[in-house]
This record gives structure tokens, C-alpha cells and sequence, in this order.
């Protein structure tokens, strides 16, 4: 069967305290993913979690989140460069900040949404699953899981 190439699994649920999956590897596959997510938080301190591979309990990823302050991966702008308000690729990781309002066409703020450049191998049974905990659910969301799977 021909290799699978793209968004492999994606989620925009807002729950807060409550674990989902965003993608399962099915049987005799193998897949190499990486992981894109934006989430716009509450007015409540709160941590995002994205575990990845088998059993899918340990932490991949942890961001904790100040009340109000949005997390996102990719790029934001860089003070420490020529123009000082340039958006560096190689500043490219896990960002926060107050008020993104990801999906506003007036919203504030300069950045890019972009999944991180880590690879992750993962086998048949393997999961990417998320937690979102914080005093209130999530104004906004999207987790994605990117990548190619293909014949174990």
C-alpha cells in the first residue's frame, strides 16, 4: 500500500483537564511525525502536555502557560537581530505570549505557526495525545500531527 503523507491526525477540542488522541499508528505501520499546535488560554494559569510514542503516558512535551498568555510552536519576533523586528526560523520552538488571537484577522502580535523540527520514529500502536489542563477550557486550539506513514 502507498506511504501516507500530510496532516495524519488533528484535534480542536478546548476541554480542559481531559487527555486526547490526536493519532494512533495503525497495524503494520510505522510513522515519522512532527507536532504543531496553537492554543489560545483562558484567564487561568494553565500547562499543555503532548505525550508521544508507547505507552503514550510519559511527557514530550510540557508548556506551562501564565493567565491569558497563549502557546503556540513556531516563531515569534526576535529583538536580538538585524532588523530587531524580524521573525527568525532559527528561533523556531515552543513561544508564549499574552493576547495572540490566533484566529483574528486584527488580532496583535507578530509569529509564525510552525510544527517543531524535531522528528519522532514511531511504530504500530504508538499514540500522540494531548492534555490541556487550567482553571477554564481553552478559548482556542489546534493540535496537528504531521508527517508520513508507511508500510512496517
Amino acid at each position: 500500500m502507498a506511504a501516507k503523507i500530510g496532516i495524519l491526525g488533528e484535534s480542536t477540542v478546548l476541554t480542559t483537564q481531559v487527555t486526547t488522541t490526536v493519532y494512533t499508528v495503525p497495524a503494520d505501520k510505522a510513522a515519522r511525525v512532527r507536532i504543531l499546535f496553537m492554543l489560545e488560554n483562558h484567564g487561568y494559569t494553565a500547562h499543555y502536555k503532548v505525550m508521544i510514542g508507547s505507552p503514550g503516558t510519559e511527557l514530550t512535551l510540557h508548556k506551562g502557560l501564565a493567565a491569558n498568555d497563549d502557546g503556540w510552536t513556531g516563531s515569534r519576533l526576535s529583538s536580538a537581530n538585524d532588523p530587531a523586528a524580524s521573525i527568525r526560523a532559527g528561533d523556531a520552538g515552543i513561544q508564549d505570549f499574552a493576547a495572540g488571537d490566533f484566529d483574528s484577522v486584527t488580532g496583535s502580535g507578530d509569529w509564525i505557526i510552525a510544527p517543531l523540527t524535531f522528528d519522532y520514529f514511531l511504530s504500530t500502536g504508538d499514540t500522540v495525545r494531548f492534555y490541556f489542563g487550567g482553571g477554564a477550557d481553552a478559548v482556542d486550539h489546534l493540535i496537528q500531527v504531521q508527517g508520513v506513514e508507511d508500510d512496517a
